[in-house]
């Protein structure tokens, strides 16, 4: 099952049995490939929880006790994504020949393989004047540098202006 990453922030924490410890604050994705790695949590500064970890994930996601909420820095590969400091909203998007498409609004997860499975690339002019969002596959993202993420050529001649 897929789910917007607008519709995933938000959603409650759940520890089985015994009932809500908070909500789902922000997703760490690895840009290299394209998983998710951590899902933050408002219980704690840098308190995280990795996928492995995840029972259930539905109208929240299910834990199986307190001790799966864990710190951001105890994981070193979570420590090295967050030092490369790439995001996946708000970048810009452009083609692999340098053709502007717009900026993420959304993107989506999988949420039993945990893997980005779109974006939706959002472009307006001036604000006013705006095109139909475009949704691209995460298997047409060619490289995720920062702020910006670079698609095959075959966006530009789909997009229209």
């Amino acid at each position: 099952m897929e789910k917007p990453y607008s519709k995933i922030i938000g959603l409650p924490i759940i520890i089985e049995g015994a009932g809500k410890v908070g909500r789902i604050t922000d997703i760490l994705i690895n840009t290299k490939n394209g998983k998710v790695e951590a899902f933050f949590t408002n219980t704690g500064k840098m308190k995280i929880i990795i996928p492995m970890d995840i029972l259930y994930f539905g109208i929240g996601l299910i834990i199986g006790d307190f001790d799966d909420i864990i710190d951001a820095e105890d994981i070193i590969n979570i420590q090295e994504i967050l030092k490369s400091d790439i995001g996946i909203l708000k970048s810009k998007v452009e083609t692999v020949k340098g053709e502007y498409l717009g900026h993420v609004q959304d993107y989506y997860i999988n949420t039993q393989a945990y893997g980005m499975t779109k974006i939706v690339v959002h472009k307006s002019f001036f604000g006013l004047l705006k095109t139909p969002d475009l949704l691209i596959s995460a298997r047409d993202i060619v490289e995720i540098k920062k702020n910006l993420i670079i698609v095959k050529n075959k966006w530009a001649k789909n997009f229209i202006s």
